[in-house]
């Protein structure tokens, strides 16, 4: 069966146009040893596709996080940070995954009267394909996965894109709606309730129109107050877009792969300095789920200049006073900002990823160097790909910023209050009730937070402190944090390059080599300071 599915897939990437020999195309194509698609089960498609969506998400996020400093970004400038082959990986499953198996699967699935299955696949590629324009500007689509009938296919512009999403959204709903001969075998995310889906599918049409309100505000108030009307979108934790690993490791390797990479052969990842501060030190106490996003490996940092070698340096002249530099406090040892220093022996030193969302352990002070396969929850853990918390910080700013329905307080309010029972009931197995927050310290949080809220001087302050709360939810989803710091230009005062000139921010990366290199029709960015369609904002408006 295995070998099928392979055989089903491979097909479909030569039918599409991934290889340049016309004569051996034809000759696969009529190889009466390999499946052809109508000849397939319609379920291994959307089983590929619905896998293929948190590939992507993984694939894509650590470079938002990065960018934002939610997670260390190597350097030591923006312009050498990334090169064109960074993206890869995320381009080729949305277009050769994702894309390919819909445009497989859509005709079949249409003539059997398998509505759901069209209606997921179209979901998912809405918010791929949407992802790939918030990232790289203009790409293919209109043109896209019409293999010899067009092997260069021209890139549409990102707003005929977006436009082409919400289309594709409202037909996703339509089928959603309508009575299927059958429903999907496997629904990998909401375990076969089409009304979540549907409320998945307004939820991106929100995300949509608030990246949009600065192109369109007419439009994106219009359209976010017709789905609050409704009611019909994310709004409590089990209507999450998520997608959940496991703990099996092989045949095939289930777990997060970001818990993979890191709990196999040791600590791969540096965690950001200036993110672990800002849970440490911006509030009168720390973030109560600090414990749940890093675990710490030492209770203190390292005097060995050898294994830190910043110990004996200081702070760049143009950081700010009170900037964090070198480690942040209490043993959250990660590095700074486009540090781009070799990797000393500090791999039990640093601090390493917690139990949310990838699945390791909580920080008990065990400090624990040990990091194998079998600590805490073993890799079980998600893509935080769409959550309640982050609808209500959404709506948050769209009330603030366009007047549309609900009180932008309440929102604030609602958001942290998600976040924090997300985080701290992930899995309460693993919490030790000696390090645990007690509902005092989340309430203490909350309330420091909205007492900031009520005595913010303007509309600019209030937007600050929203989206501040945002961005520290949003921990393990570097796309939203990318796309709202772009359209926002908030938080502010986030920790300097180490460089005094780092370069020009990314306002959107370079087109993958994969593209550019097979596509006669795309020429390379000339950098990427190029701003996507919905980034109005001025130059040097983030860095």
């Amino acid at each position: 069966m295995k070998n099928n599915i392979k055989r089903i897939l491979f097909l479909l990437v030569v039918a599409l146009g991934f290889n340049s020999c016309e004569t051996t195309e034809l000759e696969i194509l009529e190889s009466p040893n390999l499946l052809r698609p109508d000849q397939a089960d319609i379920d291994f498609f959307l089983n590929s596709i619905q896998q293929s969506g948190a590939t992507f998400f993984e694939g894509i996020t650590e470079e938002g996080m990065e960018v934002t400093r939610i997670l260390h970004q190597f350097g030591p400038t923006y312009d050498n940070g990334y090169g064109p082959a960074q993206l890869n990986g995320p381009y080729t499953t949305a277009y050769a995954g994702i894309l390919a198996d819909n445009r497989a699967m859509a005709p079949l699935a249409q003539e059997l009267s398998l509505f759901t299955h069209i209606g997921i696949g179209q979901i998912i590629e809405a918010y791929s394909i949407a992802t790939l324009v918030d990232y790289l500007g203009d790409i293919p689509y209109s043109e896209a996965i019409l293999g010899l009938e067009n092997e260069n296919p021209n890139l549409d512009s990102g707003q005929a894109i977006y436009d082409a999403m919400f289309d594709l959204l409202d037909s996703a709903i339509a089928n959603l709606n309508q009575t299927p001969a059958a429903e999907p075998a496997v629904d990998l995310y909401y375990d076969g309730d089409k009304d979540k889906w549907i409320r998945f599918a307004n939820t991106l049409k929100i995300k949509l129109y608030l990246q949009t309100r600065l192109v369109n505000a007419a439009a994106s108030t219009t359209g976010i107050n017709a789905i609050i009307a409704s009611g019909d979108y994310i709004q409590t934790a089990d209507q999450d877009f998520q997608f959940q690993y496991s703990t099996v490791d092989a045949n095939p390797d289930s777990r997060h792969p970001v818990f993979a990479r890191n709990f196999d052969n040791g600590v791969a990842d540096y965690q950001s300095n200036s993110y672990m501060d800002l849970l440490l030190n911006d509030k009168a106490a720390a973030d109560p789920r600090i414990r749940y996003y890093f675990y710490r490996n030492r209770g203190n940092r390292s005097t060995d200049a050898n294994a830190l070698p910043c110990i004996v340096e200081t702070a760049p002249a143009h950081y700010p006073a009170g900037t964090v530099f070198c480690t942040a406090a209490e043993g959250y040892n990660g590095r700074d900002h486009h540090d781009n220093d070799g990797i000393p022996p500090d791999e039990n030193d640093r601090a390493d990823w917690g139990v949310y969302p990838i699945g390791g352990r909580f920080d008990d002070n065990s400090f624990d160097g040990t990091n194998d396969r079998t600590v805490g929850a073993q890799g079980a853990g998600i893509s935080p790909i769409m959550l309640s918390t982050y609808v209500d910080f959404m709506l948050a700013e769209a009330a603030l910023e366009l007047g549309t329905t609900g009180n932008a307080r309440t929102y604030l309010e609602d958001g942290m209050t998600k976040s924090f029972a997300k985080v701290m009931n992930f899995r309460p197995d693993l919490t030790v009730a000696a390090f645990a927050p007690t509902a005092l310290d989340v309430q203490d949080y909350i309330d420091e937070v909205l007492a900031n809220y009520d005595s913010a001087a303007d509309d600019d302050e209030r937007l600050e402190i929203i989206i501040k709360e945002y961005y520290i939810a949003l921990f393990g989803n570097g796309i939203e944090a990318y796309n709202t710091y772009r359209r926002t230009g908030k938080p502010e005062n986030l920790q300097p390059s180490l460089l005094a000139n780092p370069g020009v921010y990314i306002r959107s990366f370079l087109y993958p080599s994969n593209l550019v290199d097979r596509n006669s029709n795309v020429e390379q960015k000339p950098n990427q300071a190029v701003p996507v369609f919905w980034d109005t904002n001025p130059e040097g408006f983030v860095d």
